[in-house]
């Protein structure tokens, strides 16, 4: 096991946004009406500078990460930033902030994290990442979970038995709606096979789950592969798993390296998180042709003011929700 590495944490936070051509927009619009029941979605938008109770949606992320502390000095020797910088700094003091560092967006979520881990961070060191719509975060919930992944990066082991080097979160329903601002994201299917789950969840056999907008890394050269071919975009994909060109798409490969008990799973919402963490593992190996072997990422789920990190702005409806609750 490596030496632990005593280094500050950096921090990172992700705030980019595709600019799609007409063609691919309407498309994509298509596909989340579909999946959204109508509802409009942030396409080729920066939603994370629309305000607030008068201040930027991503200020809240970056308070809370700039103001967490740990023995009562900050928490990460540096934050950065993907977004326009322009637009970021018109709105934005960044004088107030003297570890901030604004870069100048480009592409998708693998994309930005790409760029940042082969020209940022030095290897051994730890990356906590989070995401520019979460403005309900507070400086508590930072340290907590800093801590919460600092028992498990480079310590526990995966499924496979591989020390794990990446973390990736996600919530579990009972933990959100006891507290969500986002009530309608609860909606339950009134009819069928599936009746009483909720739709906008993804069914596992003892819980139902969204992404929890966290992550957290130390760089490794296991890593290495996922981050060179932009893997992450298939993680972050699975938080919009139930619009239909991406659940065709999971099944897809699914078949393809024949995991077929896992596409019973995913058809019947009882996925079982060992069975469908060595599924996507087994796909990536197969589709990309690479060996992860090394490999090891842990699925975190998080218990401790849940609604918090699920509470992401994906439209106007998410947006509206959180003003009325602020305002309040």
């Amino acid at each position: 096991m490596p030496k632990e590495n005593k280094q500050k944490p950096i921090a990172l936070i992700l705030a980019g946004f595709d600019k799609p051509d007409r063609k691919t927009m309407i498309k994509r619009k298509k596909q989340i009406i579909e999946a959204y029941d109508g509802d409009s979605i942030y396409i080729g938008k920066n939603k994370f500078l629309q305000t607030l109770a008068g201040k930027p949606v991503i200020q809240y992320v970056l308070d809370a990460v700039y103001h967490a502390k740990k023995q009562g000095k900050p928490l990460y020797e540096r934050i950065y930033v993907y977004n326009d910088i322009q637009n970021f700094t018109d709105v934005i003091n960044t004088k107030k902030y003297d570890n901030l560092i604004v870069l100048q967006m480009k592409q998708s979520v693998g994309g930005h994290l790409k760029d940042f881990y082969f020209n940022y961070i030095d290897y051994g060191r730890r990356l906590d990442i989070f995401f520019g719509d979460t403005p309900r975060i507070t400086p508590e919930d930072v340290e907590w979970i800093n801590r919460e992944y600092d028992a498990l990066l480079g310590k526990a082991k995966d499924y496979r038995g591989a020390i794990v080097h990446l973390i990736y979160s996600i919530v579990e329903y009972q933990d959100v709606a006891k507290d969500t601002w986002l009530p309608h994201r609860l909606k339950q299917f009134k009819r069928g096979e599936h009746k009483g789950r909720h739709k906008y969840f993804v069914g596992f056999d003892t819980f139902e789950g969204r992404i929890g907008n966290s992550a957290a890394i130390i760089k490794h050269h296991s890593i290495d592969p996922i981050v060179e071919y932009q893997i992450i975009d298939f993680f972050y994909g699975l938080r919009k798993a139930l619009s239909p060109n991406i659940f065709s798409k999971i099944l897809y490969h699914l078949w393809k390296t024949k995991n077929f008990d896992v596409i019973r799973q995913v058809k019947q919402r009882c996925l079982q998180e060992e069975n469908f963490y060595r599924a996507v593992i087994d796909v990536i190996e197969r589709v990309y042709k690479i060996h992860l072997s090394n490999f090891g990422a842990y699925i975190y789920h998080i218990k401790k003011n849940a609604a918090h990190w699920e509470n992401d702005i994906d439209g106007p409806k998410d947006l509206k929700a959180l003003r009325a609750r602020l305002e309040k």
